[in-house]
C-alpha cells in the first residue's frame, strides 16, 4: 500500500462555519467543569471494509480530581459535521477480562454523551472504558464517475486527533480493512472560525498488512483537537443501500406452524456512476458477474441454510426471478441487471418460518403470547434508511407491548383486512427504524399480545354463520322463477292438441 500525501480543498459557506461555531459553543457548555478525569491513553481503531463506517475507541482514563467521580463526557469524534449522524453506540468498561455494559445519556443527539459508571472511580485511580459506535452514509465514491473495468475508490472524511473533552498524553489511530490508500489532508477556508488546532505534532502513518496506523503519539493533546483529514482507499464493491424495507411477519390464527414472512426492498447503489453508457456485451465480456469485487450490485448474499428457506420466492415488479442459488451456506440472489451508482432496484423475498422457534406462552399467564423475530434479515454489507416492521398479529387479538434493544422512531398500531378475516382484520403492528446496518439482524424485538381461544372461537362461528347464510341466499334465490314467460300461456295446452282430442273419439 503506497501512502502519498495530497491535498484536496473544500469551501464551505459562512452560513456553515456560523453552525459550527454554535455547536461548539452548546458542546462545552454542556459539559460539567466539576467533572476532572485525563486520558491516559486513546486508542481508535476504524474499521473501512464494509460500506459503512464501525468505530472502536479504547480510552483509559484516569481521575484527576480530588474526589470519587462516577460521570466521563464521551465525545464524537468529529468536530467538523463529517458524521452526520449515527447509528448505533454501545459503551461498556473492562471489568477484568469480560467488558461489562454501562449506562450513557444523550446529552447533544449524535455527538455528547454521559457515562455513568456503576461505582465512582477513586481519586488517581483509572479505568479502561470500550466505546463502539457506526455511522453510515458518509463514505463516497472519487472520482464519481469511472469506467467499467476501473477500480472504485472512496474518500472518507474524519478528524485526525481525538476531539475529546479531556487531555490524552497517549495517542494512536489505526484504520483496518483497507488494501491501497492514501491519505488527503483537507485544506478548509476561515481556519479560525472553524476552530483548527495549530501546530500539532507530527502523526505519521505505518503499514501492517491491511491496515494503516498512526502512533502512538506520546505528547501531551489538548481537548478538543480538531484536523480534519482524509483518506482514499480502494474499494471495489458496492455501497448497498436501501432507501425502505417494509418487512411483514404474519402470525396464523389456527393450528398451522407457519410463519409467513415478506420483504420487499427499494435500494440502490450509493458507488461510483459509469462514465459510459451500460453495454452489457462489455459485462459479459468481462465477467464482472461471476465476481463480488465489482462497484455494481450484480447479487445480494445472504448467509444461511437450505432449510430455512426451502419455500421461498424472489420477484420484482416484472415477475419471478429465477437467477438466485445456493452456495455454500448463502443464498445468492442476482438481480435481473447489474446496479451501477444512482441506480436503484425493487424486488420482494418470501419465506416459511417453523412457528415454534419465535412464538412461545407466557409462563403461568394464561392466553398471553410473546413472540421474538429479528429486526432484520441477514443481507450482507447493506445500510438503510427506513425500516418498517409489520407484525400481524391473528384477527381479535390484542398487542400489549414491544421491546426492542435499539430506539424505535414510531410505533403504529391498526387493523389490515387479509383472506377470511370477518371483523376489523389483523391486527397490525408497525416498528419504524432509522439508519440501520446488517449487523442489526442479530438484534431481536419482543412483541407480547393476548389472544384468547374465545377470540379463535368466535372468527370460527362467524366464519360458518357467513358460509352457512350465503347457502341458504342460495338454496333460496334457486326457488324463485326468474323466468319471463307468460305463465297463462304455458298453462293452456296448444291447439294441435285440443283439435286431436276429437278425431280419436270418433274413431
Amino acid at each position: 500500500m503506497m501512502v502519498n500525501w495530497n491535498r484536496i480543498s473544500i469551501l464551505l459557506g459562512l452560513l456553515w462555519f456560523g453552525s459550527l461555531i454554535q455547536a461548539s459553543s452548546v458542546l462545552t457548555e454542556s459539559i460539567d467543569d466539576s467533572v476532572s478525569w485525563k486520558n491516559a491513553h486513546y486508542s481508535r481503531t476504524i474499521d473501512l471494509s464494509k460500506s459503512y463506517v464501525k468505530e472502536l475507541d479504547i480510552i483509559d482514563i484516569v481521575n484527576t480530581g480530588d474526589k470519587p467521580q462516577d460521570e466521563y463526557y464521551f465525545i464524537v469524534n468529529d468536530g467538523f459535521d463529517s458524521i452526520p449522524q449515527l447509528s448505533l453506540i454501545s459503551f461498556a468498561i473492562f471489568n477484568s477480562i469480560t467488558p461489562t455494559e454501562v449506562l450513557h445519556d444523550e446529552i447533544i443527539p449524535h455527538k455528547l454523551f454521559k457515562v455513568k459508571f456503576p461505582t465512582p472511580i477513586a481519586p488517581n485511580s483509572n479505568v479502561e472504558l470500550k466505546i463502539t459506535y457506526v455511522y453510515t452514509n458518509v463514505l463516497e465514491p472519487l472520482p464519481a464517475k469511472i469506467g467499467m473495468e476501473q477500480v472504485q475508490t472512496l474518500l472518507y472524511r474524519g478528524n485526525k486527533f481525538p476531539y475529546s473533552a479531556y487531555a490524552s498524553d497517549d495517542y494512536s489511530l489505526i484504520f483496518s480493512g483497507i488494501a491501497k490508500g492514501q491519505e488527503m489532508e483537507l485544506l478548509v477556508e476561515n481556519i479560525d472560525e472553524l476552530n483548527i488546532t495549530p501546530d500539532l505534532p507530527e502523526l505519521k502513518p505505518e503499514v501492517e498488512g491491511k491496515t494503516l496506523k498512526y502512533g502512538p503519539l506520546f505528547d501531551e493533546i489538548s481537548p478538543l483537537t480538531l484536523s480534519p483529514m482524509g483518506l482514499l482507499y480502494e474499494h471495489n464493491r458496492p455501497l448497498t443501500f436501501v432507501h425502505n424495507l417494509n418487512r411483514s411477519i404474519w402470525i396464523p390464527a389456527s393450528d398451522v406452524d407457519q410463519l409467513s414472512i415478506e420483504e420487499y426492498y427499494e435500494l440502490t447503489n450509493n458507488g461510483a456512476q459509469l462514465n459510459t453508457g451500460f453495454s452489457r456485451v462489455d459485462w459479459l465480456k468481462g465477467r464482472f458477474q461471476g465476481t463480488r469485487n465489482h462497484f455494481a450490485l450484480s447479487h445480494l448474499e445472504i448467509p444461511t441454510s437450505y432449510s430455512k428457506f426451502a419455500n421461498y420466492y424472489f420477484s420484482d415488479l416484472v415477475g419471478v426471478i429465477s437467477t438466485h442459488q445456493f452456495i455454500k451456506d448463502y443464498l445468492i440472489l442476482q438481480p435481473r441487471f447489474p446496479i451501477f451508482g444512482e441506480w436503484k432496484y425493487n424486488f420482494t423475498l418470501g419465506w416459511n418460518e417453523n412457528l415454534g422457534e419465535f412464538l412461545h406462552q407466557v409462563n403461568q399467564v394464561e392466553d398471553e403470547y410473546i413472540l421474538k423475530v429479528p429486526i432484520l434479515n441477514a443481507i450482507r454489507d447493506v445500510t438503510y434508511n427506513n425500516t418498517y416492521l409489520n407484525i400481524y398479529l391473528p384477527e381479535n387479538s390484542q398487542f400489549i407491548n414491544v421491546s426492542s434493544p435499539i430506539d424505535i422512531k414510531s410505533i403504529t398500531v391498526n387493523n389490515e383486512l387479509s383472506y377470511l378475516d370477518v371483523a376489523k382484520g389483523h391486527t397490525k403492528v408497525t416498528l419504524h427504524f432509522q439508519d440501520l446496518f446488517d449487523d442489526a439482524s442479530r438484534l431481536n424485538v419482543l412483541i407480547k399480545f393476548k389472544y384468547t381461544k374465545l377470540d379463535y372461537i368466535s372468527k370460527i362461528a362467524k366464519i360458518s354463520g357467513f358460509v352457512f347464510i350465503a347457502l341458504i341466499s342460495y338454496y333460496g334465490l334457486s326457488l324463485i322463477d326468474l323466468s319471463i314467460t307468460d305463465k297463462k300461456k304455458r298453462s293452456t295446452p296448444p291447439a294441435s292438441a285440443q283439435s286431436s282430442a276429437p278425431s280419436s273419439a270418433s274413431s
